[in-house]
């Protein structure tokens, strides 16, 4: 299962036997990598999408002097998948702005200025019974296997920012801007919505005093899961550790990070922590629990990250880099005009394999 596609987006048909093709895709962009991923307009097959998640669905012909200023794309039930409008048009490519409403499937059609269909795509719509958060420091570092969150532990006045994901039938659900959270005193819950270059959803926990709770989960309204959340106070911090990214196979200039992950006594991740940092024994200005750096083969640098009496270091390959904090996501700004222009020229991509969900509703 792919980190995730947003989806739609069927083969379409071939037009008489020398004629253009046509294919649907989406607005997602899901690797993770945070830039602008050209890719041709494959024959992707992507399903389903979560209930409520608004997405901009595109056409492309094959055709390069065709051109798809008048035509349009239909869906053959309002009620589970609704198209609100064109998005952007011209040359090759048509862009349409769409809402899934409820669960079930709809046909989309492509058609042409006088109405004949030229193409048939399929949307499924559907809510989650269960959801996944997942650490984004491990997502960034690519260690996909450690990053599910049974439990999240976080220190007393610290936030943690977690990738949401959601599941229905062990089946990913793809969209966003649909979660809620309700959650216990001492704690606030700021769901965040990243659109364009990568579509995620994500939570962040902000806490004060130490204690233990819920969180319960909704999507699109309904609850869908709950996770038990423990506040630590610092004197729960037993070890720091400072985690890198596998540096073979990369060339000079390549972006990279080091994460500062604190744990208690057994073992367990502490989550919201800020370390200071040095580098080759200078102390950074800024402080967060990441350090990204351009990659350098052959010019070794020493990165140390420090909370109270707790320190690791780690030796990299750079040639500079900057503190930042995994409750920075990207972009967190709805679809402008331009972009989505862009877009549709360039396609758009999906992402890595993922795993089964994990959490499940409390």
């Amino acid at each position: 299962m792919r980190l995730g596609s947003c989806a739609v987006g069927l083969a379409l048909a071939l037009v008489g036997a020398c004629g253009p093709t046509y294919s649907m895709t989406d607005d997602v962009d899901l690797t993770w990598d945070f830039a602008v991923t050209p890719r041709r307009f494959d024959d992707d097959l992507h399903s389903p999408y979560v209930r409520g998640a608004g997405v901009t669905v595109f056409a492309h012909s094959s055709d390069d002097g065709e051109d798809l200023r008048s035509w349009s794309i239909e869906s053959s039930d309002p009620a589970v998948f609704r198209i609100d409008g064109t998005v952007a048009s011209g040359g090759r490519d048509l862009a349409v702005r769409g809402q899934a409403v409820g669960e079930g499937t709809a046909a989309l059609t492509l058609r042409d200025p006088r109405g004949h269909a030229m193409g048939h795509g399929v949307a499924e719509v559907r809510l989650p019974d269960a959801i996944e958060l997942d650490a984004h420091g491990s997502l960034i570092l690519g260690r996909d296997d450690e990053a599910a969150v049974h439990e999240a532990r976080v220190l007393a006045g610290g936030a943690a920012t977690y990738l949401v994901r959601y599941f229905q039938g062990g089946r990913e659900l793809h969209g966003n801007g649909v979660l809620s959270a309700d959650v216990p005193p001492g704690m606030t819950a700021a769901p965040m919505t990243t659109f364009l270059l990568e579509d995620r959803e994500w939570l962040m926990l902000r806490t004060t005093a130490a204690g233990t709770g819920m969180v319960q989960l909704r999507a699109d309204g309904v609850a869908a899961a709950s996770l038990p959340v423990v506040v630590v106070t610092e004197s729960e911090i037993a070890d720091v550790v400072v985690l890198t990214e596998p540096e073979s196979g990369h060339k000079d200039g390549d972006w990279l990070a080091a994460l500062a992950q604190a744990y208690d006594l057994t073992g367990v991740r502490i989550f919201g922590v800020d370390y200071a940092w040095k580098v080759d024994g200078a102390m950074q200005l800024a402080d967060g629990d990441l350090y990204r750096y351009q990659f350098k083969a052959g010019q070794h640098t020493m990165v140390q990250a420090q909370r109270g009496a707790h320190a690791d270091a780690a030796q990299i390959q750079s040639q500079g880099g900057f503190v930042d904090s995994t409750n920075h996501v990207g972009c967190a700004a709805g679809g402008g005009g331009s972009l989505l222009v862009g877009l549709v020229g360039l396609g758009l991509v999906a992402g890595r394999r993922r795993r089964a969900p994990v959490t499940r509703p409390g």
